[in-house]
């Protein structure tokens, strides 16, 4: 009798695991598909793994670029806040809830209307024409990467991680969360 007790709770947590694998594998697959009709290229074509923000035609096109640090914060800050609210959830579902979550974000920011929504200049050669299918993979990627350090680290760490990367990414390329959300609401006055 004891084997089946113990069975039920490992049956259970291995099902929230393959769920919490096809969502991952949907999302992702949902997010290229996505990303394929708005007819987003697969990279820059550059060469280069890494985007500076003197070269603003590379960003959101490259590998890793400096918005890549705002990906991995949102997962830590994320699954933190999750894991918070629904302890009963095993790692494969926050980590399915992250991709989820990224995924969501990455459509919706690669929308034309988006793009319009933060005041990006169409006609400017410079300004964000939407991600590459690599930089949103990527972006994903650090999104976990984030969330799985967090799981290490105090919650104090990781809010004081957010706003020091939130500070130094203002100040170095003039562009962040608070930064977006003020130009998304001026321009949506």
């Amino acid at each position: 009798m004891t084997a089946h007790t113990d069975a039920a709770p490992q049956t259970a947590r291995s099902r929230q695991t393959v769920q919490a694998v096809a969502v991952i594998v949907i999302a992702t697959a949902i997010k290229l598909a996505v990303l394929a009709a708005l007819d987003r290229p697969w990279g820059c074509g550059c060469g280069q793994v890494w985007a500076m923000p003197g070269d603003p035609t590379l960003n959101s096109r490259t590998l890793l670029d400096p918005y890549t640090a705002l990906h991995a914060v949102t997962g830590a800050l994320l699954i933190m806040m999750v894991a918070r609210v629904r302890p009963d959830l095993g790692l494969w579902a926050l980590l399915a809830v992250v991709v989820a979550s990224s995924t969501t974000w990455e459509v919706i920011e690669n929308l034309p209307i988006s793009i319009r929504l933060f005041a990006y200049d169409a006609s400017d050669p410079l300004a964000y024409h939407g991600d590459s299918r690599v930089n949103a993979l990527a972006d994903t990627a650090a999104a976990v990467t984030g969330a799985m350090l967090s799981r290490t680290a105090s919650p104090m760490v990781v809010i004081v991680l957010a706003v020091v990367t939130e500070i130094a990414l203002s100040l170095w390329i003039q562009d962040g969360f608070i930064i977006a959300a003020i130009r998304a609401v001026r321009q949506a006055a």
